[in-house]
């Protein structure tokens, strides 16, 4: 459990008092709502159970105390000395990168003090970060201005706030850490707790993602991660500007929030009036019969998603433009340097069309264009067969999704090719398909089915798709066999060749043979029917604990020592070794009381909470005792086992321990 620097300050203050305090009255100490200290204490409460002790004791006219303190205040104490962030040194970029948000985010002006306090360093040397940061600032056209006495805040025009917000969030931060943090409240990273838990009200940002999830179901597109955040933030500084504020009930009034909100939904929402949708589709015709014409291919006959695809995205592109909104291709160096030539004809056919359609696009509006144009084109020429199904999850919106899944198409053969954005990426998906691509980290899944990659393939990506398709995908060999005369020409250019017969059929077999999968030989350890236990109903995760440690103690593989060891680790690190939903790997160190290398199994038939961020109930612990080094190999093919989501099922569904000794065996050294 982690806690924010609020929980942490209150925690520490009620550790000092003999009597209860009044919400009320740490309202007031720590300049704050009521409403927000409440909050506060619901994650202190779940942070004293975990640490073994019990919730804050209330009174609904005193306040709050805390019991035991003595007991307490020694495992806060550690918790503190390994947590809390004076032990953590962000760098001068995280700091800067900080300060930007923080001044965009709030309309009135940020103090010096404020981010002292909450970055542990000198005046000056926030002063220093935020001449660093200026620079940036002056080219989204806003300036960082002084307010004498008060602070420093950012001048500029609202919606660009937003957007710059946006845009600069989802570059210094993984955006699947910030959805994990909306769901859980908790963050996976030292980064994201500076961020999360000091840029927002947590309550404040509750109810604003509740607003846009509900605005977003009644828009007529897929919104993607920036446009998601911009719609948030726009929100935030509603509700701070307006505690009143309710989306559901709120008429444009002519403040410049509402006139900033209203610009960003109208961005966002399909044309509605007949003479802006033909607006839109006479642009779309027209590109899409002059690029046709250019690289002879009919656009529009027999291909209405395609066209579909790119009028939706025209239609957003005016509504933009003629909001002031800029936008930027992440991947718009990469994409020129390979389809410079397209890119040109895509801004030729624009700027010949500006006049009549009355609209400009900048060079990166257009780049989208062309990659739709780009991944249509490669699409005519793949050829379609049978092979696995694969997800990509893009953070960069749809147009990049669509180039990537025309490169895959190009260089794999699959079954089908679907997308989704980051925000909606869950495990029931994860399941569905048989590989998913992402292009940012997801630290909150892990699964041998997810492989990172950049937004445009790069040579390392493909090294890393190829080690993880090899099984799966039949090898190309006509790809190999194509590269065969170039590779002889090279060979006789720069050598002497004694036998060229033998060299092409070595050469060819080398080409088109798969290779063999590596054997590794696996220790063996005392693991057998006698250390399977099953258990029906447990009362807490460390009688869990106990139950496979308990045998292994009655087998003469562990000292008592080793129990007591294993739930201090995870009472002081947090449950760090529940490495899967539902899955636990209960070890400790081999000083600790290990007498021989040995494994039990423990089977829970309804499972127990061990308060871990994936939040299902632990059903399956793998009890470790390892002495040897060449046992602690076998920690790798435990991982192998409970990434396996069909072997872990089959261990959980087994009928008796005759079977799980069995069917866990046989998975660890198949």
């Amino acid at each position: 459990m982690k806690l924010d620097r609020r929980c942490i300050d209150v925690l520490d203050l009620l550790l000092t008092r003999d009597d209860y305090l009044k919400v009320k009255e740490l309202a007031l100490i720590f300049k704050t709502s009521e409403r927000t200290i409440r909050y506060s204490l619901e994650k202190i409460d779940a942070f004293l159970i975990e640490l073994g002790g019990e919730k804050l004791t209330r009174h609904p006219k005193k306040g709050v105390l805390i019991g035991n303190r003595n007991k307490i205040s020694e495992s806060f104490k550690k918790f503190k000395q390994q947590m809390t962030p004076e032990k953590y040194k962000y760098d001068a970029e995280e700091m800067e990168q900080f300060l930007l948000l923080k001044l965009l985010l709030e309309e009135e002006p940020v103090s010096v003090p404020y981010f002292q306090d909450i970055l542990f360093i000198s005046r000056s040397t926030v002063l220093n970060h935020l001449r660093a940061i200026d620079g940036d600032v002056f080219l989204n056209d806003m300036t960082i201005v002084h307010k004498t006495r008060i602070g420093y805040q950012i001048e500029g025009d609202l919606v660009s706030k937003c957007t710059l917000f946006a845009r600069k969030l989802l570059k210094f931060m993984n955006m699947r850490e910030f959805y994990q943090f909306l769901e859980s409240e908790q963050s996976l990273s030292k980064k994201g707790e500076l961020f999360f838990y000091n840029l927002f009200d947590l309550s404040l940002l509750k109810e604003a993602v509740s607003e846009v999830d509900a605005m977003t179901q009644n828009l007529r597109r897929n919104v993607d991660d920036q446009l998601y955040l911009t719609i948030l933030v726009m929100l935030l500084k509603m509700r701070s500007a307006n505690p009143e504020f309710r989306y559901e009930t709120w008429q444009n009034a002519g403040s410049k929030y509402d006139l900033g909100l209203e610009m960003i939904i109208n961005t966002v929402k399909q044309f509605k009036d007949a003479s802006q949708i033909e607006h839109v589709i006479g642009f779309s015709k027209r590109l899409c019969i002059k690029m046709g014409e250019l690289y002879h291919t009919d656009f529009l006959t027999n291909n209405q998603v395609f066209f579909n695809q790119i009028t939706s995205h025209i239609s957003l592109m005016i509504k933009r433009i003629r909001s002031g909104i800029s936008v930027e291709n992440p991947i718009f160096f990469d994409f020129m340097r390979d389809n410079k030539e397209l890119f040109l004809a895509t801004k030729r056919i624009c700027e010949e069309l500006e006049e009549e359609f009355e609209f400009s696009a900048s060079a990166q509006e257009v780049s989208f264009l062309a990659i739709y144009f780009a991944s249509e084109l490669e699409r005519n020429v793949a050829v379609e067969r049978n092979r696995p199904t694969l997800l990509i999850v893009c953070a960069e919106g749809m147009a990049v999704s669509n180039m990537l899944q025309v490169q895959l198409n190009q260089l794999f053969e699959f079954s089908s090719i679907s997308t989704t954005s980051l925000r909606k990426f869950n495990q029931k998906m994860l399941n569905q398909f048989d590989y998913v691509l992402t292009t940012i980290k997801i630290p909150d899944m892990t699964s041998k089915k997810i492989i990172r990659i950049h937004s445009y393939l790069q040579k390392e990506d493909m090294q890393v798709l190829q080690e993880h398709f090899q099984m799966k995908l039949v090898t190309n060999r006509k790809q190999a066999i194509d590269k065969f005369s170039e590779i002889m020409n090279i060979i006789s250019e720069n050598t002497q060749i004694t036998n060229l017969s033998k060299l092409e059929l070595d050469l060819l077999d080398v080409l088109t043979k798969q290779p063999k999968k590596e054997h590794i030989e696996l220790p063996e350890i005392e693991f057998k029917e006698q250390l399977i236990v099953t258990k029906k109903h447990v009362n807490t995760w460390q009688q869990a604990i106990r139950l496979g440690t308990e045998v292994l103690f009655q087998t003469g593989c562990i000292e008592k020592r080793y129990t007591e060891k294993i739930i201090q680790n995870l009472k002081a690190f947090g449950p760090y070794m529940v490495i899967a939903p539902g899955i636990v790997l209960a070890h400790a160190s081999p000083k600790d009381g290990v007498l021989k290398d040995s494994m039990a199994v423990t089977v829970l038939e309804e499972g127990i909470s061990f308060f871990d961020r994936y939040g299902e109930p632990v059903r399956l612990i793998f009890t470790l005792a390892f002495e040897s080094k060449e046992a602690r190999r076998l920690v790798e093919q435990l991982m192998k086992v409970v990434l396996n989501e069909e072997q872990v099922s089959r261990i959980l569904s087994a009928k008796s321990h005759k079977d799980i000794y069995n069917y866990t065996k046989s998975a660890i050294y198949e």
